[in-house]
């Protein structure tokens, strides 16, 4: 016999290097890429589980397995394709980083992760982000992304050689290719109804929802890097009746809405008085003030409802890029020779005052900390105004409104009225009373807001023919089936982040000048209106004659006397 020699031991739980320090095991990166995708399928699709057992349920337990086992098969075909050496590593943690980011928000929140949700992700500015901040959401990251990330670079792993690199690579991604096309022609039928009747599915399954929404995103990018031609509308825009032909030039105020949902208005019926300023201009004479109770946002999210709002597409035919990359109606007003302003205290317009003065209002006693009280908008307003010439005038508000989850920071002490109030931006822990409490004290700002800018408008009479617009971008989520905050794709979206809140007040000058009928105006209120309304009847509103209005969408096309 030879001479004889101790096994050699393949599994020891820890290796000594030649350093006398305890090293963690080799692995194979097959095994690093089965246990990834074991972990990122078990622990951070919750939402995904809860959703397949409240449209599926366990009376159907094979259908909840083939898609539970088709979801593990996506995530290990995923990272399998990126399992090369030096790239591996950095892919989990991209994975993870994403996986435990949005399995906490649609958890906390009940949102879903789409190309839509992501691009207002990338547009929130800083302070919408801290807002956002909190230990819960601090302690998830720890324990679902900071510790999987040390494990991960802790393991070492033990690359093959040569030609085994490649067919250790391949390997998989055949096999999981073939199990998901087997289980596709065995289960086509009963999975296709489950994902047809159940669109939201795919949206929850993490971390592929990111990494979708991250590349059709990036598609987008990539496509502003070849922009299109630059489309001007309107080049035919006149003033119908001009200056000359009225006793004062036009000032309309367009106060663009945050996050105001139309069945926590008071005017619309809600049960509290959250619009008290509204309800009394409704009652008092020198102007006529119409509610429409009925309209429809383009969008759920900041990012697309702005754009598509002042846009001449409309919503069936919205299109990002040719938004972004044409005239809006702020451009059209413009041609026209009426003087156009946008003031922020909001995120920025999204493109839609880049041709126009823009102006951020700061002042340092309506802005304490990081925000500012939505009335620095009218303190810019009137040192605008002040320097003005004798042109009629389209003046845009962009407020801060009701933008969560901190809602309770948009009203002061003193002007909370519904309470106990949720004071935390982890909603999902508090009483949805409270939120609601908290919400409904920052409509009642915005009415505080429009209350005094009418008061502005009546004080400018004798030079103007005054005007207000109000509308908000979309609506919001307030805990109702577990869902906060907005930015559902619309065809999934509740009613509350769809349905919005609008309101004209036109002064008895503008009316008698413009030649307006509010009666007319009145009943047309009653119908099913939307953003695609906007883009024609602004237009009309400022006697703006071109070819680009839809007389059929101008709300107030009809409504004109002779």
């Amino acid at each position: 016999m030879g001479l004889s020699s101790k096994p050699t031991l393949h599994a020891q739980p820890f290796v000594r290097s030649g350093t006398g320090r305890f090293q963690w095991p080799a692995i194979k990166p097959h095994w690093l890429v089965l246990i990834s995708a074991f972990a990122l399928t078990a622990l951070y699709n919750v939402p995904f589980y809860t959703a397949l057992d409240r449209y599926v349920g366990f009376d159907q337990p094979m259908l909840m397995f083939k898609l539970m086992f088709l979801l593990l098969l996506v995530n290990h075909l995923l990272i399998s394709l990126f399992s090369a050496r030096f790239i591996l590593k950095p892919v989990l943690v991209f994975l993870f980083l994403s996986a435990a980011l949005s399995g906490y928000f649609m958890n906390a929140y009940g949102v879903l992760i789409d190309k839509h949700m992501l691009q207002n992700v990338f547009e929130t500015d800083v302070q919408e982000a801290r807002g956002l901040l909190s230990l819960g959401l601090l302690v998830h990251m720890a324990l679902f992304f900071v510790i999987p990330v040390v494990l991960l670079f802790l393991a070492r792993v033990s690359w093959p050689a040569g030609l085994k690199r490649v067919t250790h690579w391949l390997a998989p991604i055949i096999v999981d290719i073939a199990l998901i096309l087997v289980l596709a022609l065995t289960s086509y039928q009963e999975m296709a109804s489950t994902f047809r009747n159940h669109r939201d599915i795919k949206d929850l399954v993490v971390p592929v929802n990111s990494v979708a929404a991250l590349a059709s995103l990036g598609s987008k990018v990539a496509a502003a890097q070849f922009p299109q031609e630059y489309q001007r509308v309107g080049l035919d825009a006149t003033v119908s009746l001009p200056v000359s032909d009225r006793s004062r030039p036009n000032l309309v105020v367009f106060v663009l809405g945050e996050t105001a949902r139309a069945d926590h208005f008071g005017l619309n019926g809600y049960q509290r008085d959250t619009t008290p300023e509204l309800s009394k201009l409704a009652r008092q004479s020198g102007g006529t003030l119409v509610n429409f109770p009925r309209v429809s946002s383009c969008g759920t999210a900041t990012a697309l409802s702005v754009p598509c709002m002042f846009s001449w597409l409309g919503r069936s035919d919205y299109d990002e890029a040719v938004a972004k990359n044409s005239d809006n109606f702020l451009d059209v007003m413009t041609r026209a020779g009426i003087v156009s302003t946008w003031l922020d205290n909001n995120s920025g317009c999204k493109g839609m005052c880049d041709r126009i003065p823009t102006v951020r209002p700061e002042d340092t006693d309506l802005c304490q900390g990081e925000y500012c009280d939505d009335l620095v908008l009218l303190r810019g307003a009137h040192q605008q105004l002040d320097a003005a010439d004798n042109n009629d005038h389209f003046m845009v508000l962009h407020q801060l409104g009701s933008h969560g989850p901190e809602y309770y920071k948009r009203s002061k002490p003193d002007q909370k009225k519904f309470l106990p109030e949720c004071q935390s931006n982890e909603l999902q822990s508090c009483d949805q009373q409270a939120i609601i409490n908290a919400y409904d004290d920052s409509i009642l700002v915005t009415d505080r807001l429009l209350g005094e800018t009418v008061r502005m408008l009546k004080s400018m009479q004798a030079d103007y023919n005054t005007a207000l617009v109000y509308v908000s971008d979309h609506g919001e989520s307030l805990g109702e089936g577990g869902i906060y905050l907005h930015g559902i794709p619309y065809m999934l979206a509740p009613e509350a982040q769809t349905h919005v809140p609008m309101v004209v007040w036109l002064s008895d000058g503008f009316r008698m000048d413009n030649r307006i009928d509010a009666e007319c105006v009145n009943r047309i209120a009653s119908q099913p209106l939307s953003h695609d309304n906007l883009f024609s009847s602004m237009l009309g509103l400022m006697n703006v004659k071109t070819g680009a209005i839809k007389p059929s969408l101008n709300i107030f096309e009809d409504c004109r006397t002779t």
